[in-house]
């Protein structure tokens, strides 16, 4: 098995196991008995948690090594899902979300990724490099509505404490697996050692900058509709029950694998700015609908609609960053960016959390289909002249 295949298949086990996680954790922690306050509280400690692994591979990864940062991240997940095992205190879960690189979103936008997408260029030609993001996202998110239905598996224990901490122990078992995997990767270094952003050219180092900006303002908006908070949205507004929820999500990522499927042939015909920016428009009016759409069919039509369309950008803009920057530069530009995308999340969580402590459902839609409308106009006058 070559090395990508080996990427391919943590992908997999990884997503597999976000996808549970981000369903499950704001239900386990209202099963506990805490606020939609905590829960908000919650998922920024999982965001920070985040910014804070990118920050330490964008300044030490190419000194520090890239394999041992990702041997480094598994074993802290088999570590936090060790401590969501074994106990149910609200500062030690804090503790764990924030050390365990757990995702919110169901996929993911922390180290590891960073790191995967950075070297992925470099192992297959660049007529290949779309359609490989492709088949990459493609099992991330295929993986990920198996965790989403994998996430209802409490539900059938009667919502038992130590179902959901099964979840958890299930969690650092992936961990322990990917350290296994990653401890096969060879070549994967950069050519040049060293902390911080030395290596980087000054036209790199200028769209970086630029990129950041951009992603930052995506990454606002996608703050206030995570999976965690939608299926946390659902619950409250519906009462949906984490059986049904688990079934729920498991389609919405069955859509969006099948999307991204396209979304590569998209692309080799109108270019990856294109097929980024005018699915991403698509889908954000669908988002913002979804509130407002007034019984639970109507809702989850509009989120379906919206999972159709949503994620054709991921795997597009991740050939656009290949593009942009040059083989030494696409780790720590990847890593950059999920930083400063990561720290733009941040307020989305307790923002949501507020808001629907006072009843305002329809928050978290507007405002965030409403930014990423913004963000898909400004990419798209920022780059069109250059790419396509």
């Amino acid at each position: 098995m070559n090395q990508l295949n080996f990427i391919m298949v943590a992908k997999g086990f990884r997503t597999f196991i976000f996808g549970a996680v981000s369903v499950m954790t704001p239900i386990y922690l209202s099963v506990l008995g805490y606020s939609p306050f905590y829960v908000g509280l919650a998922l920024f400690t999982v965001v920070a948690g985040n910014v804070m692994s990118n920050l330490l591979l964008t300044w030490y990864g190419n000194m520090f090594g890239r394999k041992k940062f990702l041997l480094v991240f598994s074993a802290l997940m088999v570590f936090s899902g060790l401590v969501l095992f074994s106990t149910t205190a609200i500062w030690m879960i804090f503790l764990a979300l924030f050390l365990g690189n757990i995702s919110t979103t169901g996929t993911e936008a922390g180290p590891f990724q960073s790191i995967e997408t950075g070297v992925m260029p470099s192992m297959v030609p660049e007529s290949r490099r779309s359609r490989i993001f492709g088949v990459y996202n493609l099992i991330g998110y295929g993986a990920s509505s198996v965790g989403a239905l994998a996430s209802s598996l409490p539900a059938y224990f009667r919502e038992s404490i130590f179902a959901f901490r099964g979840i958890y122990l299930a969690y650092a078992l992936v961990g322990l697996l990917l350290f296994m995997v990653y401890t096969t990767l060879n070549n994967i270094e950069a050519s040049k050692r060293g902390t911080g952003l030395g290596h980087m050219t000054r036209n790199g180092l200028k769209d970086m900058k630029k990129l950041s900006l951009l992603f930052s303002m995506d990454a606002f908006g996608g703050g206030f509709v995570t999976q965690s908070i939608m299926s946390y949205w659902f619950y409250l507004a519906y009462h949906v029950s984490l059986k049904d929820l688990g079934a729920i999500f498991m389609v919405v990522n069955i859509i969006t694998a099948l999307s991204i499927l396209g979304a590569s042939f998209i692309a080799e015909r109108i270019g990856n700015l294109r097929t980024m920016v005018f699915t991403h428009l698509t889908s954000s009016v669908f988002l913002i609908m979804i509130p407002f759409a007034g019984s639970l069919a109507g809702s989850l039509a509009f989120l379906f609609l919206r999972q159709s369309t949503s994620q054709m950008d991921v795997p597009t803009r991740q050939a656009f960053m290949a593009q942009i920057f040059g083989e030494s530069e696409r780790v720590s530009a990847n890593a950059v960016t999920n930083t400063f995308r990561s720290i733009s999340s941040l307020p989305g969580s307790p923002v949501v959390g507020l808001a629907l402590s006072s009843g305002l459902l329809y928050i978290p839609y507007v405002i965030g289909g409403g930014t990423k409308m913004l963000y898909d106009a400004s990419i798209f006058a920022s780059y069109r002249k250059r790419t396509h």
